[in-house]
């Protein structure tokens, strides 16, 4: 037991630097923090997120995250020309078209046209590969890339597992469902079909030609936010949050170029904050099956009808741009 206790205090030890060597960066790129940093601790729901440094009111400015700090492919490409040569060559040679999987998926969930994103899907390859040349090259990136994690049953199918064998495909079907047991199996099979389908194209159509890891690339997707129909990046800061179906935050593009976290309520000292997840209800105010999948899958994000039931409907947040 003493020894138990020694390696969880060298634990919380360990993520308590972590923390330090992450907050003091955010500072040094200028990414401004004045009411939030990040915190190890076991009053996040995920044992890591941002916490609040003080009371919060609602429609106060808690985070500023400058364009330049973001990792897009505009600005990789600009800090990574040779790199962005190499991949421009790879996209001009492939079929950078969405999958017919990702297709049927789309025609699955009944989305019009007017809402499907853009078909050209290079952005997660290429920001991949941008991440590992930020970490290969010590760019300033780095440091808050090393951080990057995820704990859910694909990326363990992917690090742990043979994510080509169907046994260990299972195990990871059944764990997505133990996760969110309303969702069922059958379409957490066709969801994680898709994702591996499309991780099977990323390493056939990269590897060898530019850096590739299909742990990262999995790790990237869920952090990703989609800034529009065809731009996607990961926010420093930003991919720190942990997501709820009731959030306290809202993110923003202001005109000075930088994405604003605005508190959506207000907010006491110490306080996890959470932005809001990509939604899960249909046309009609109900919890979607197919949406919720997908998030599952996608984020390991679960939710359910009953988490549903108790969301609050935020009157400033309509006022705030979401876009996760």
């Amino acid at each position: 037991m003493k020894a138990s206790l020694l390696l969880f205090a060298s634990s919380i030890g360990r993520n308590s630097d972590k923390d330090a060597i992450f907050n003091a960066w955010c500072s040094e790129v200028g990414i401004s923090c004045p009411g939030a940093e990040v915190r190890s601790s076991s009053e996040s729901v995920a044992g890591r997120g941002v916490f609040s440094t003080k009371d919060l009111s609602i429609g106060e400015e808690v985070i500023s995250i400058p364009h330049y700090a973001a990792l897009t492919q505009y600005n990789c490409a600009a800090y990574f020309p040779d790199l962005e040569r190499e991949l421009s060559s790879v996209r001009d040679k492939g079929n950078t078209k969405r999958s017919y999987l990702k297709r049927i998926w789309h025609r699955m969930k009944r989305r019009p046209t007017s809402e499907k994103s853009n078909d050209d899907e290079t952005w997660p390859a290429e920001l991949t590969a941008y991440a590992l040349e930020a970490i290969e090259t010590e760019h300033p990136w780095s440091t808050w890339i090393s951080q990057w994690k995820r704990d859910d049953p694909l990326q363990n199918l992917v690090d742990i597992s043979s994510w080509r064998n169907d046994d260990a495909i299972r195990v990871a079907v059944a764990d997505f469902h133990k996760m969110a047991p309303a969702v069922p199996e059958c379409k957490i099979g066709a969801a994680l079909g898709i994702r591996l389908h499309e991780l099977e194209v990323y390493s056939s159509r990269y590897t060898n030609k530019v850096p590739t890891s299909e742990s990262l690339y999995c790790t990237l997707m869920s952090r990703a936010v989609g800034l529009s129909d065809s731009v996607a990046a990961v926010l420093p800061m930003h991919d720190m949050i942990n997501h709820s179906p009731n959030p306290n935050l809202g993110l923003a593009f202001a005109e000075d170029e930088t994405f604003k976290l605005i508190a959506l309520e207000n907010i006491p000292k110490d306080s996890e904050l959470f932005l809001s997840y990509k939604t899960v209800i249909d046309d009609n105010g109900k919890w979607d099956e197919d949406k919720a999948c997908w998030l599952l899958v996608h984020w390991g994000i679960p939710s359910s009808q009953s988490e549903m039931s108790q969301v609050t409907d935020h009157a400033f947040y309509k006022n705030v741009m979401s876009l996760r």
